[in-house]
């Protein structure tokens, strides 16, 4: 049911619509007031819905709160692609593919919603670490060089995921206003040298070609 201005209330044209309107709502909510200050009644307010309504389809705030950080299936395909591509455009590519993900609103409330929450709320902290760890580093790891690949591919996207934060979250004037092109020509060769570089202190890359990338 939805509320308007006067006071009336009606139905909403259909389940599918609802639902959306409460995600959209509980994304905002908690990216604001984070988990424990995001209310049940406040989301549904701002969904123009009952508040049991939102227990039909998500049980409880909990319920609430994991729908809110799915993300489309085609989120983690979009990272994982870019190793199918060339090796030295790789860091490029990482870059302009996570940093795209914030750019569309299919995907940037979602990752909103778990960013700001992982600060406080273990669940998004362990979908983060998932997203990160699980469902990209043990992806991408056949890939990278043989040397310290973890290492590799977690310095790079928590450097990319820092540029996220401060472009989209913290809203620094500077990443706000630079094109995103500039932000991938400016970060990409980094993330490229974490991926395939040598690492400080360890051996030049084999001549044999034994730690190449594959």
């Amino acid at each position: 049911m939805t509320t308007s201005e006067g006071g009336r209330t009606g139905r909403r044209p259909g389940p599918g619509t609802s639902r959306d309107a409460i995600l959209a709502a509980a994304r905002d909510q908690f990216t604001q007031h984070g988990f424990k200050g995001a209310t049940l009644r406040a989301i549904a307010g701002r969904a123009g819905v009952d508040p049991g309504l939102i227990r039909h389809f998500f049980g409880d705030k909990e319920g609430l709160f994991t729908a809110s950080m799915e993300m489309p299936p085609e989120a983690p395909a979009a990272v994982l692609g870019v190793f199918a591509e060339p090796v030295d455009e790789w860091g490029e590519r990482l870059t302009r593919a996570y940093l795209s993900l914030w750019e569309d609103p299919d995907t940037a409330g979602p990752l909103r919603a778990t960013v700001v929450s992982a600060f406080a709320n273990d669940q998004a902290l362990d979908r983060l670490r998932l997203f990160i760890v699980s469902t990209v580093l043990e992806q991408a790891r056949p890939h990278l060089p043989a040397d310290e690949p973890d290492l590799r591919l977690a310095t790079a996207m928590t450097h990319i995921i820092g540029i996220a934060l401060g472009r989209y979250l913290l809203k620094a004037p500077p990443l706000v206003a630079a094109d995103l092109d500039v932000l991938v020509a400016l970060v990409g060769p980094t993330v490229q040298r974490y991926l395939t570089g040598p690492l400080p202190g360890g051996a030049a890359e084999d001549p044999d070609g034994d730690n190449d990338c594959k």
